[in-house]
């Protein structure tokens, strides 16, 4: 055995508590070591010399590259040592802070040991019970619904059921919060639990993430009663709502940016932004701004006084409106130092205010229990996507989506808002070039992935749309897909996520047979997933519940079976 092949870490995601009196104890082991059993040796911090015990450990999850073992080890008192003991060839070896070794000296152990406090709740990452469960609808509210007939809106520039918007960013077709309103019962008739409404702040585009004014509804949207009344209806309906905050940047136009064009260094607002000279300029560009868009000059989130602004801006919300969470666009362009402090007064409104940061790989430095719930899950499209396109088999998929629950404390993956397709990116029909049962498959696949499953607007009709600006059209209410059985299996799949083996049971994915498995289970009874993207029917096991491209006990190809536990 070598000692790279071992991965630990205390107070991590390989050690973490999940309640007040257990804590999770995760190894991993790389693959070609083929151990024969793994143990932890744990005990009381400050008698672990003279008193402890040993636990067996489990394999629990398999990516491509480690097999992970866990232990959960009931803590009294909360400060425990431990070392693990790992047997190969009939032989034990020891691995513990310094290393790997064939033999312990516990009498060693205050130095060598590893260590875990639990004494402390809130540094625990625990799913929300409120929000568990739910599965989310992304709203893009320009484009959702008009209230009014949006042909008599002065401003609206591009018919409604515009075939496509590719070369068109800057369209106004006319949705606003009162169409959404309007559309809360359908929602909710679907399996709707929590809506995500993009900006709805006073901008010059359609999609109002260059903010001009924090404290105001646009008033193409509405205004601030179409959003009380948006919100006050959503709570009835037992929905909760998430608001996207633009942080990272505002609008050009701001009138905080305008005055720094006008009076320079004179500014109080200078050094709210990144400016490198007397006064900025577009041409040549001597500030910073997203993605190099002069039109979005960056906010100094280290400054204090635009640090209490903003936290500011979010209380507003809350105490105002009573919106339940935040969506925070390119929050890791924004100082972690501002985040600690944004949730920390947060919470002292609602303690259950549920916080997703919009980062699009790796966010571990941004998930302890300081920052974010959770994040944007883009790389669970990555590897759902490659087994979709057939670039990656049920092995590798499995791999793949047990590596992305690795990265993360179980409190996190149970918090991660999971998608296919947004605003952002193509949508899911033109990830799979057209294909609907596909579509309808990797649909399965995000409500059986641990976290909050979020369907983009549309999707559940599989409407088209290329990359932004095309994948922005307005909704298809008049679609024929609303009579369909594949429409009606998406809503079953999004019903189904709503039973309580999704918010509290345990899930594991495998590879079965050649077929992508994953199920939850809780107390003994659940759900599974079978998908098959092989070229010859498969069998599967279980009672039938749902389905595409199943019979006489078998998936077929580009189908999927889901049965009881």
């Amino acid at each position: 055995m070598r000692p790279s092949s071992f991965r630990h870490q205390s107070d991590s995601r390989y050690c973490f508590s999940l309640s007040v009196d257990k804590v999770l104890i995760r190894l991993a082991v790389a693959k070609e070591e083929e151990v024969e059993d793994v143990e932890v040796v744990y005990g009381d911090m400050f008698r672990f010399a003279s008193e402890h015990k040993d636990m067996k450990m489990a394999f629990a999850h398999e990516d491509a590259s480690f097999r992970y073992y866990e232990a959960i080890v009931t803590l009294f008192p909360m400060r425990i040592a431990y070392v693990f003991r790992v047997k190969q060839d009939g032989k034990w070896m020891y691995l513990c802070e310094t290393g790997l070794g064939e033999g312990y000296l516990f009498d060693l152990a205050f130095i060598s040991a590893f260590q875990f406090n639990g004494e402390n709740p809130n540094d625990f990452v625990l799913p929300n019970p409120t929000w568990r469960g739910r599965v989310f609808y992304q709203v893009f509210p320009e484009r959702f619904f008009s209230h009014l007939d949006a042909k008599a809106k002065p401003y609206v520039d591009t018919p409604w059921d515009h075939k496509s918007l590719k070369g068109k960013p800057r369209a106004f077709l006319g949705g606003d919060l009162w169409g959404v309103k309007d559309k809360l019962d359908y929602l909710a008739s679907i399996g709707v639990g929590a809506l995500y409404l993009t900006p709805i702040h006073p901008s010059p585009s359609n999609h109002k993430y260059d903010v001009l004014d924090y404290f105001e509804v646009d008033p193409s949207f509405g205004g601030k009663a179409a959003l009380f009344n948006l919100v006050k209806k959503a709570h009835g309906l037992g929905i909760k709502v998430m608001l996207d905050m633009v942080f990272n940047h505002t609008a050009y136009d701001h009138p905080f940016f305008r005055d720094v064009r006008q009076k320079g260094k004179d500014s109080p607002y200078y050094d709210w932004y990144f400016v490198n000279g007397d006064k900025p300029t577009a041409k040549p560009l001597n500030y910073l701004c997203f993605s190099r868009h002069f039109g979005m000059p960056k906010l100094n989130t280290n400054n204090p006084k635009v640090q209490r602004y903003l936290i500011s801006v979010g209380q507003y919300w809350m105490k105002e409106f009573d919106v339940d969470g935040y969506r925070l666009d390119v929050s890791d362009g924004v100082a972690h130092d501002f985040w600690i402090k944004f949730k920390i007064a947060l919470k002292e409104i609602d303690p259950d205010v549920l916080l997703i940061g919009e980062n699009w790989l790796n966010a571990e430095s941004y998930l302890g229990n300081d920052q974010f719930n959770g994040v944007m899950n883009y790389p669970f499209l990555g590897v759902a996507s490659g087994y979709l396109l057939g670039m990656k088999d049920a092995k590798q998929t499995a791999e793949g989506l047990e590596g992305l629950l690795m990265r993360y404390k179980d409190g996190h993956d149970a918090q991660m808002l999971n998608l296919l397709s947004s605003h952002d990116v193509q949508r899911t029909l033109n990830l799979c070039k057209g294909d609907k049962e596909l579509s309808l498959m990797g649909h399965a696949m995000l409500m059986f992935f641990p976290g909050f499953p979020m369907v983009y607007y549309g999707e559940e009709i599989f409407m088209e749309g290329g990359p932004d600006p095309d994948n922005r059209r307005g909704m298809e209410w008049g679609s024929e897909e609303f009579s369909s059985s594949l429409h009606q299996t998406f809503v079953s799949l999004m019903r189904l996520h709503c039973k309580r083996e999704f918010a509290q049971g345990q899930c594991h994915i495998r590879e079965k047979n050649g077929l992508l498995y994953m199920d939850f289970t809780l107390d003994g009874h659940g759900y599974a997933l079978w998908c098959n993207l092989t070229k010859e029917g498969k069998p599967f096991s279980g009672r039938l519940l749902l389905s595409n491209r199943c019979a006489g006990g078998e998936v077929w190809p580009k189908g999927f079976a889901v049965t009881e536990i």
